[in-house]
């Protein structure tokens, strides 16, 4: 049963975004639970439709729901601006721990951050979220950049669509409306390194 956090010191950088969406990439795998321990509750909110194909709970009710039914993924949607010992724990009680940045400066500084909070056996790595389409260059720098400073980043990154905010409106994943197949293929072009980012 893998478990997959993700994680931010910076609110905005789509983190419940990443974890509806690599929930519903894993649950083509297995029965899936995202963990949403998020005050403002947007996975739930996202959820309340009943259109996503898998479950989604609050923390306080996941002990009891992981003990009534078996799953194979567990996705943790944790809250945002964790302190150092919180990100520990983090790291620690997950097999991999992801941390989404757009690519701009706030948000590339609060990962640098979390990079310096993590233990040195930390299985993680950086995924960058919200990139601008071309021809801006603001996602290819961002990459670059990570890459030369030796941190573990996603061979791409994840494009901003509308699509994903129609996916809220309607309740569904994002491949389910116009133009989310599209963002769609980012997410699945990531999965098998992600399984193998898993696998350790």
């Amino acid at each position: 049963m893998p478990i997959i956090s993700l994680s931010s010191f910076k609110g905005g950088v789509a983190k419940t975004t990443s974890a509806i969406c690599l929930a519903s990439l894993f649950c083509e795998d297995g029965t899936t639970l995202v963990i949403d321990a998020d005050p403002n509750r947007s996975a739930t909110t996202w959820a309340r439709p009943g259109g996503l194909p898998f479950e989604v709970c609050g923390e306080k009710e996941a002990a009891k729901l992981m003990r009534s039914q078996k799953f194979e993924y567990i996705i943790f949607d944790t809250p945002a601006r964790p302190n150092d010992i919180e990100i520990e724990e983090l790291a620690r009680g997950c097999d991999l721990l992801i941390v989404p940045t757009p690519p701009d400066i706030l948000g590339m500084d609060a990962m640098t951050l979390i990079a310096k909070s993590l233990p040195p056996d930390s299985n993680w790595k950086v995924l960058l979220t919200m990139v601008p389409p071309a021809p801006q260059k603001d996602g290819q720098e961002a990459m670059e950049a990570l890459k030369a400073q030796g941190y573990p980043v996603f061979s791409r990154g994840i494009r901003f669509y509308k699509a994903y905010k129609d996916a809220v409106a309607q309740g569904v994943p994002p491949y389910k409306v116009r133009g989310g197949k599209l963002a769609w293929r980012d997410w699945a072009e990531i999965k098998s390194e992600i399984i193998q980012a898993l696998q350790g």
